[in-house]
């Protein structure tokens, strides 16, 4: 039984880092989105968004 309940520990673990790395990547991403050019040239990094 101690040893369901240490693999059940183990598993939500790795599925929150996976969600925090996730996170903190869409993070940068939508920051350098907000932060991007403003004369209106093109941007080829964010061509995906428009």
């Amino acid at each position: 039984m101690e040893i369901f309940i240490l693999f059940t520990y183990v598993g939500l673990f790795l599925i929150t880092l996976i969600l925090c790395f996730a996170s903190v990547k869409y993070f940068i991403t939508m920051w350098k989105f907000k932060n991007r050019k403003k004369d209106g040239s093109e941007d080829k990094d964010f061509r995906r968004f428009e």
